[in-house]
């Protein structure tokens, strides 16, 4: 990438152009978008002098996904964080949790270049403080974009240097720290990589624990040729079930594309519901200490809220994203939270969510009940008590009109107890809803649970037929 600078003692501008979308790749809580319409070289050169230009980095960490995009704009992010006078210390292909440890551990700001759980056409880059404690727009990004728009940076005296290093081993160490199994008696996992970052967690899982691993998908392939990577969506799941139910393991795990999400699947072949696991780990923790505070969201099941409750424990509501339910566990001191889709959080993992810390945790507990003759369907079963439609994505022409109508609608029905908190959340005595703004798009998203599966499916039809007439 070739760059004319124009400098005086003051400021230096490229003459590189942005793409004509790039407005849209910058989000509430990270970058993001498809590439190269919306985010590209030049958008990831010019956050990076943003970055340490803004925050005065001295060094930070950088990691990567497999996305055939990441390696391109992983080496225009390294020359912009280096022409602004900034270390960096690259461990190279990681899953983002990767990067938040070292965020965490080592107090450093970081970033990793990747789109998460969206299709093989997007990429992008998340950013966090010394810390890992996630930029938004409230915190940064507004003005990092700012600055990528205005193009104009200080000269550095200095150019900064690049450090690579494997933290293989230390993270698997670390990561193992947070369980203990007393029996070596094997437990069979059906694990699903997706082709993601999950592939470079083999070391972890095939050595030290009692795991007997069958693998799916364990080749890292940024194009996504065998399933997309969101593993939470019933179409992107039907293999690792399919396998599930011919070979009959003690449970399935399918992660996302940076492993920053894990789905369960029980012995046959079931996905549980992301808050089902959340009030199973809820519960363990309380039972190690009362009292203890957990995180919540108007998409997570009341089964976890629940669970917490009954178990001693004391909730709070965040709205719908892993930057604001990460803020609230900090302000509360908060020990966990979880999220509908498949985002699980530790306080002490720097307050931040992890696909693999979450497995290890589940399987520990499973030992435990498995010990006592429990299935993995019976183990959750305690705790799976209303059935939760998968989110839907409604476009409509005005998501703020459209919302503001179906809100009035429903504050008018005696049999509803509504409040606005991140959406229209309405609750009746057999079933209650999520609507709200999708934050990317023209529409809408909705979640809807209750006691009854046919009830709550006839219920999701109606608020779609409404929804479709007003929009």
């Amino acid at each position: 990438m070739r760059h004319k600078i124009k400098s005086n003692n003051k400021i230096m501008k490229t003459n590189i152009q942005l793409p004509l979308e790039y407005a849209k790749a910058f989000k509430s809580a990270d970058i993001r978008g498809i590439y190269p319409t919306q985010i590209n070289e030049e958008v990831a050169y010019r956050t990076a002098k943003a970055f340490v230009q803004h925050f005065n980095l001295k060094k930070m960490v950088l990691a990567r996904d497999m996305r055939i995009s990441s390696l391109s704009i992983r080496k225009a992010f390294i020359k912009g964080i280096r022409e602004q006078g900034a270390d960096v210390l690259d461990i190279g292909l990681a899953g983002t949790p990767a990067m938040y440890y070292m965020a965490g551990r080592y107090k450093m700001a970081g970033a990793v270049i990747t789109a998460s759980h969206n299709p093989k056409e997007f990429n992008g880059i998340k950013l966090v403080e010394a810390g890992a404690i996630p930029l938004t727009d409230k915190t940064g990004l507004c003005a990092i974009q700012k600055m990528v728009e205005e193009n104009n940076f200080i000269p550095a005296k200095k150019k900064g240097k690049l450090q690579k290093k494997s933290i293989g081993a230390e993270y698997k160490k670390y990561v193992q720290q947070f369980v203990k199994f007393e029996s070596k008696k094997k437990i069979d996992i059906v694990v699903d990589a997706g082709n993601g970052m999950a592939v470079t967690l083999a070391p972890i899982l095939c050595k030290g624990l009692p795991f007997k691993i069958h693998k799916m998908f364990f080749k890292l392939d940024g194009s996504f040729p065998n399933r997309a990577s969101n593993p939470t969506l019933a179409k992107n799941n039907k293999q690792i079930r399919d396998v599930i139910k011919k070979r009959k393991p003690d449970f399935g795990a399918a992660f996302d594309g940076d492993v920053d999400r894990v789905a369960f699947f029980d012995e046959k072949g079931d996905m549980v519901n992301s808050a089902v696991i959340g009030a199973l780990i809820a519960a363990h923790m309380l039972k190690q200490k009362a009292g203890q505070t957990f995180v919540y969201t108007n998409f997570t099941s009341k089964s976890y809220e629940e669970t917490v409750r009954s178990h001693g424990g004391k909730v709070l509501r965040a709205r719908v994203g892993h930057a604001f339910i990460k803020r609230m566990m900090r302000e509360k001191t908060a020990v966990f939270s979880c999220e509908h889709s498949a985002h699980f959080y530790f306080k002490d993992n720097f307050y931040t969510d992890s696909g693999i810390i979450t497995l290890l945790y589940v399987a520990e507990l499973y030992a435990h009940a498995r010990d006592e003759g429990k299935t993995f369907s019976q183990l959750v079963k305690e705790f799976d008590h209303y059935h939760q439609e998968e989110e839907i994505l409604i476009r409509v022409a005005d998501k703020k009109k459209v919302l503001k109508k179906i809100n009035e609608k429903y504050k008018t029905m005696k049999s509803f107890k509504c409040d606005n908190f991140d959406g229209l959340h309405a609750v009746s005595k057999e079933y209650w809803f999520t609507l709200k703004m999708s934050v990317t798009e023209d529409a809408l998203k909705l979640i809807i649970e209750g006691r009854d599966k046919k009830q709550v499916k006839q219920k999701q039809k109606e608020i779609l037929s409404l929804v479709g007439k007003l929009g």
